[in-house]
């Protein structure tokens, strides 16, 4: 059977057996389900947001922040439903009701989106959510600050501003009707970004909700997200609510002009001296330019080009008139050229050309609705001047048509301001930014088109003037031309097209956290940032993301257990391996990496997690992260954790399946010593619990690694006491400051000490040295673990200040390698970044010699990015037998060593994997023996591995013996018992007995 038919009949099976299990419910209208979901919210007041199409105020609504004509015609698609959220809680409820009626959303904050993607869709059933009532602006002179919400216009943003203070502004867009929300996102483009850069480099703090309906501020999101929404655009991440902006000085006295020729006259000498001008001159001075073709003042009836230059400075004329005489000359700039004006009044100016007192500021508070012409606009960026051959005949080709240019300079602050320090990144090398420009009147699907064309030639012919490697793209001028996503499987591939020419090399950045905060792509429209692949999003090795690694079959992310026993089922009577993702972290990959015809069973989506503090437990599904349980256990109880590992966004599946080792392990045993109960799909497609399951397969998926013997939906995990403060120190030595005394001595004293104390050793190099850094642990106040110390490693001189008093949960957080004061949100992410890596590991039974260690620190500093975690075992692990569960390293083991190395270009991998197994070999003699243990999860291909069938019980000993020791020959057992055709299989998964029960 082919590769492609294997996938067909796969997707047929699941499918009809899905719509088997699947109990099926008739639904009233969206619009009814929307209510009754808004109203299971508190303070949604459904009845008053909701706007259904049959609404008489349906159309107004829709029509009023229609910026663009194109998208306003009966043809245009309409949302089903407008949703006019006055609070935040109405936003939380929109959010999670459209999430869970599957609809898309479209978030709208003023209309301005050049293509419309904030209030249509591609897709058949949309809402949009229309921010206009979040309107607030609240300013802060004193402070030098506002927090404007998202649906209130640029304009009145100014006006607020100078209400308060006539010396304070804000770098943003020229157009007052603009929406804060999508202008700061994207960019913020104004005539202040040379002296003080774009409104996203001003940008303080923001409020965004994110896909689970949560209200996040700056500190809750975290740094990677608020980075995003600083000219990623927010609409992919969530929906922004408000910024709160850095406001900036601005004189009493602002100096603007506007000077025209055309090229009959000088225009091309103007341009010319211009290109070199503009971007150079004093950061107090914007000077914008207009190329437009027109007819020609002194030849009637023939076109020309008009250049218009139009400037702000942030002083007087007279100061202006003298930098420009001589730097700009060709300007012929005067003085009655020139109109002096407070910054507000310039504002006004730049909107309709109105002299001081003629129009007054609050002409910037009228939104101005339901008014637009039909346009495209379009945009490039230039890094070399533009040749006066080039600039002629880009006049003979403007005129053919009616496409304008605007030429907007950079340089200044925005030179300064490194690319990667947010998302948008045009800076130095740029030295104007392009803007094409159409507008018309005639809504005839004969003019859209010619009009539409017309901007398409001209961006065609800039070609060779405008930047290359990519051709850049600024995001606030949308321009779907360069791409569109549907969102497919070629998703990042798609996205790519476009967002490297919007972000150029953010856009990798900006995917990561994409991934990591909506995973499953809601927040998305045609030009969105995607999220990894789903293979790829939770693939924590990059040695397993490449072209040549074998990809599945299909992905199943189940939402219902049974989703999983459909899978099963279907897997097995087709004939297809399954691989079981929880969290992705399997080192070498075998959750997600087959070498014959497989699935993923990817569990994401199963991660609820029910905490019973009354009864000290907590039932955790497969696909939560460790970072989520410790979360919902410290959001009931500030007295209660889990024993398991530091590592937030390990998949509770694999890790306790395992055995999982912590940093409390020592006083509660492994995570797996802590399970109650389980849930496990069978090879039969059986939903097993403790109980049915029987107590030998109970023991078995407790460290054996469950995906021998089935699916594990959820786990019953037993809570352990912590008392309220706990003790975390760190003191970090090199060998010249008696590292490798100090590491002889630990050797002696860490499997020994009390319990509650766990003290690990963590060994890198670097500076041509090795550094020993101890960290610990202690479930008890300062004081206490000083005497102790003091009493047992004196040689430490562990002293106060190395140590912080701190909640259990922070403790966490500083051992996830988060700062203490992060907020707690951050253990929901489910995703840090990837790096290429090799990892192994060892138990030591007999203190290490310093002669072997010194051996260790030669070859160490081979590679500046390896490391050795040493974690002490005693305490709990000897008092717990080797035989309780299927993981055995208990007593007699002093501690364990996870070796890791870490590389970022694929192209080195054969050098670093080299690397680390001459380390290995190196340590042989000073690690266990008979077998040389290891420990399941960090798995190593390297220790052996199971042949594509079946493989025999002598050939599987030569890796299970050191993962499991005597406990392997059981494993054997209870997997010939429960699954005696070896279908749950993998390159080191436990085999049947060949003939059968043994």
């Amino acid at each position: 059977m082919t590769t492609r038919s294997l996938h067909t009949t796969f997707l047929s099976s699941v499918l009809l057996l899905l719509l088997l299990l699947h109990v099926s419910a008739t639904s009233a209208s969206l619009y009814d389900d929307f209510v009754q979901c808004l109203n299971t919210h508190p303070n949604s007041s459904a009845s008053q947001i909701v706007i259904p199409q049959n609404n008489p105020s349906f159309t107004s609504t829709l029509r009023a922040y229609i910026r663009n004509a194109r998208f306003n015609t009966t043809s245009t698609p309409k949302p089903v439903l407008i949703l006019t959220p006055t609070t935040e809680s109405h936003v939380q409820a929109s959010v999670l009701c459209a999430k869970k009626l599957n609809v898309q959303l479209k978030i709208r904050s003023g209309g301005h989106d050049y293509e419309g993607r904030s209030y249509v869709s591609t897709e058949p059933t949309f809402v949009v959510l229309d921010l206009f009532n979040f309107r607030s602006i609240d300013v802060n002179a004193e402070a030098g600050y506002a927090w404007a919400q998202a649906g209130a216009t640029l304009g009145e943003l100014y006006y607020r501003i100078a209400e308060k203070s006539k010396t304070l502004g804000f770098p943003a867009g020229i157009c007052p009707t603009v929406g804060v929300g999508g202008h700061v996102s994207g960019g913020g483009y104004g005539n202040l970004l040379r002296k003080y850069g774009l409104a996203v480099d001003n940008v303080l703090d923001a409020l965004i909700v994110d896909v689970n309906g949560k209200l996040l501020d700056r500190k809750t999101m975290g740094e990677d997200l608020f980075w995003a929404i600083r000219g990623g655009g927010g609409g992919s991440f969530g929906v922004i609510l408000s910024y709160k902006l850095k406001l900036v000085p601005v004189p009493e006295t602002v100096t603007v002009f506007r000077v025209m020729s055309y090229t009959e006259s000088n225009a091309t000498d103007v341009v010319l001296r211009w290109q070199e001008v503009a971007p150079s001159t004093v950061d107090d001075l914007w000077m914008r330019m207009l190329v437009q073709p027109v007819s020609s003042p002194t030849k009637k009836g023939t076109k020309t080009v008009r250049i218009s230059v139009l400037a702000q400075y942030l002083g007087n004329a007279k100061q202006l008139v003298s930098i420009l005489g001589k730097q700009f000359p060709e300007l012929g700039l005067k003085k009655e050229d020139c109109l002096e004006m407070s910054w507000i009044e310039s504002v006004v100016w730049w909107n309709d050309g109105s002299t001081p007192n003629t129009t007054k500021p609050e002409v910037l508070l009228d939104r101005n609705l339901d008014q637009a012409s039909f346009g495209k606009r379009k945009s490039d960026y230039v890094q070399t001047p533009i040749s006066r051959e080039g600039l002629e005949s880009l006049w003979n080709k403007m005129i053919e048509g009616k496409t304008g240019l605007v030429f907007n300079p950079y340089g200044g602050k925005m030179a300064q301001i490194p690319a990667s320090d947010a998302p948008f990144p045009h800076r130095a090398g740029n030295l104007f930014k392009i803007q094409y420009s159409v507008n018309w009147d005639d809504g005839g699907e004969e003019a859209i088109n010619m009009y539409l064309n017309q901007s398409r030639v001209l961006y065609s012919f800039m070609t060779p003037f405008v930047s290359k490697n990519p051709r850049s793209a600024f995001l606030n001028y949308r321009d779907l031309d360069i791409g569109i996503n549907d969102f497919g499987k070629d998703s990042y591939e798609q996205g790519k097209v476009y967002g490297l020419m919007y972000f150029n090399d953010n856009f990798d950045r900006l995917v990561k956290v994409k991934t990591a905060v909506d995973p499953e792509n809601y927040f998305r429209n045609e030009q969105s940032i995607p999220p990894l692949p789903m293979l790829d999003s939770s693939i924590q090795n990059l040695r397993f993301s490449n072209n040549s690694t074998p990809k599945p079959e299909a992905i199943i992310t189940p939402f219902d257990e049974s989703h999983v026993q459909a899978a099963v089922i279907c897997s097995k009577k087709n004939g297809l391996q399954i691989r079981i993702r929880s969290g992705g972290h399997d080192y070498e990959g075998l959750s997600y990496v087959s070498r014959a015809p497989f699935i993923i069973i990817d569990l994401f989506n199963l991660r609820s997690i029910d905490v019973d503090i009354k009864n000290d437990s907590a039932w955790v599904k497969s696909g939560a992260t460790l970072g989520e349980v410790y979360y919902s256990i410290a959001q009931k109880s500030k007295v209660y954790g889990f024993p398991a590992g530091t590592c937030p966004t390990v998949g509770v599946g694999g890790h306790i399946s395992g055995g999982g080792v912590g940093t409390i392990f020592r006083k509660y045993g492994l995570a797996s010593d802590n399970v109650i109960d389980a849930r496990i799909v069978d090879v039969n497609g059986r939903i097993l619990d403790r109980k049915s399951m029987g107590e030998g397969l109970f023991w078995a998926i407790r460290g054996g690694g469950g995906s021998s013997f089935g699916v594990i939906l959820a786990w019953k995990l037993r809570l352990v006491p912590v008392p309220p403060t706990v003790t975390v120190c760190d003191i970090s030595k090199t060998k010249e400051q008696g590292a490798t005394k100090l590491l002889l001595k630990w050797q002696h004293i860490a499997d020994k000490l009390p319990e509650e104390l766990f003290l690990h050793s963590v060994i890198g190099s670097g500076d041509n040295t090795i550094t020993v850094e101890f960290g610990s642990l202690f479930l008890g106040p300062v004081e206490t673990l000083l005497q102790l110390m003091q009493d047992n490693f004196p040689e430490l001189s562990l002293k106060r200040s190395h140590c912080t008093e701190m909640s259990w949960i922070q403790s966490v957080l500083n051992f996830a390698g988060y700062s203490i004061h992060e907020s707690l949100e951050i253990l929901l992410k489910r995703r840090q970044f990837s790096v290429f890596f090799k990892a192994k590991s060892d138990f030591v039974t007999e203190p290490i010699s310093e002669a072997g260690f010194e051996g260790l620190w030669q070859r160490l500093l081979e590679a500046n990015t390896s490391f050795l975690i040493l974690t002490p075992y005693g305490g709990k692990m000897s008092e717990i037998s080797d035989s309780e569960t299927a993981f055995p390293h208990r007593q007699g083991n002093i501690y364990e060593i996870q070796y890791m190395v870490t590389w970022g270009d694929g192209k080195d991998t054969e050098k670093y994997v080299g690397f680390m197994r001459r380390l290995y070999a190196y340590m042989a003699p000073y690690v266990s023996k008979s077998p040389r243990a290891a420990y399941l999860n960090y798995r190593d291909l390297d220790l052996g591995r199971n042949s594509n069938g079946n493989t025999s019980y002598a050939q599987a000993s030569i890796w299970g013996s050191k993962y499991f020791k005597n406990n392997f020959r059981r494993l054997v057992h209870v997997k010939t018992l429960v699954d005696p055709g070896n279908f749950f299989r993998n390159e080191q998964s436990i085999p049947v007995f060949s003939s059968g029960i043994k």
